[in-house]
């Protein structure tokens, strides 16, 4: 699946919606066509899938970002492009043939649930919901389109569970996954950030300004200023003005990247540069703290349904071979 990298889990399913390599669906049109022949790449057909087309111009929105993102040059590109258009197609057809199962069956998904979804999916990157939509805008992705992706994802979900029966989970299991999650205790960490926003696409000079910026960061930070308050001063995110305090977190509660940076630091630790779609971010562990584990009769359900989730999850291309099997689909590119 094309994906780019901002990252969602919910108790429901696990929803990646990344923007880069932001899942766990990528973004708006293909770089290499030429201006004047775009009209008429637009109506070019991709695929029929039941009767209804899919336009070419909707495989390149889905893989622009990958497209924008490709280093090579000359037929290797090219290559790459037909790839990444290939992959995009696939995930299309998958997609239409969700939408039509679940008209017919009479599955939908709220708005509700989609933005408490997209709520998730800010807070995991360490935003509120108004700043995350204003860091997507920033890179020109519309927070529309990113509820468009929540829903299909969410759509797919409840339509698996709707076409599988889940599994029943042991209480052997569930202590299994228990002991493996929770341990003997569980640790906390204090985390502040400080982020630099770069808006894809930016102009040459505008991601110079982003890296002077960041630089700054850095050098005050490395001569020994508090993090909180070269973030104070700095940062772009919304918890600049608290110095960039996100509190205490677990395990499970930022985007993989930082998570994987920042659990392996002692007190006072501070992570590289990680580079996302969104812009830099700069990360510190503030303090460290070991707290009791949670007791399983108190999470034993949620790890129960996580489970029964994850075997619903790996039905997933059994299903998607059924319908494409009692389906009309004929394609082009």
């Amino acid at each position: 699946m094309v994906r780019p990298h901002f990252f969602l889990k919910t108790k429901d399913a696990a929803v990646t919606f990344s923007l880069s390599r932001c899942a766990r669906t990528a973004l708006a049109l293909c770089l290499l066509a030429p201006a004047l022949a775009r009209a008429e790449i637009k109506e070019r057909i991709a695929a029929v899938v039941n009767g209804q087309p899919v336009l070419l111009s909707e495989v390149d929105e889905r893989v622009q970002y990958e497209v924008q993102h490709l280093t090579s040059a000359g037929p290797a590109r090219q290559q790459e492009v037909l790839e990444l258009e290939k992959k995009g197609l696939e995930q299309l057809i998958d997609e239409k043939l969700i939408e039509a199962e679940a008209v017919n069956l009479g599955v939908e998904v709220t708005d509700d649930e989609v933005t408490r979804q997209a709520d998730a999916l800010a807070h995991q990157n360490g935003m509120d919901l108004e700043a995350f939509k204003t860091a997507l805008a920033g890179q020109g992705i519309s927070f529309q389109l990113v509820k468009d992706s929540l829903r299909r994802q969410a759509l797919q979900f409840k339509l698996l569970q709707y076409k599988v029966k889940p599994r029943k989970v042991s209480d052997e299991e569930v202590q299994a996954a228990y002991a493996a999650q929770y341990g003997e205790t569980d640790t906390e960490i204090r985390v502040r950030n400080l982020f630099v926003q770069l808006a894809a696409g930016a102009t040459p000079a505008q991601e110079a300004a982003a890296r002077a910026k960041l630089a700054k960061a850095q050098a005050r930070l490395q001569a020994g200023e508090e993090f909180a308050l070269v973030a104070r001063d700095l940062s772009d995110a919304p918890t600049a003005h608290e110095g960039g305090d996100l509190g205490w977190m677990r395990k499970g509660t930022l985007f993989p990247d930082a998570e994987a940076a920042l659990f392996k630091l002692p007190a006072g630790g501070m992570t590289n540069v990680i580079q996302t779609p969104a812009g830099f971010f700069l990360f510190k562990v503030a303090d460290r703290r070991e707290v009791a584990k949670r007791p399983i009769a108190e999470v034993q359900e949620e790890i129960r349904q996580r489970l029964a989730n994850d075997s619903i999850m790996k039905e997933r291309d059994n299903y998607m071979q059924s319908l494409r099997k009692g389906a009309q689909i004929d394609t082009k590119l």
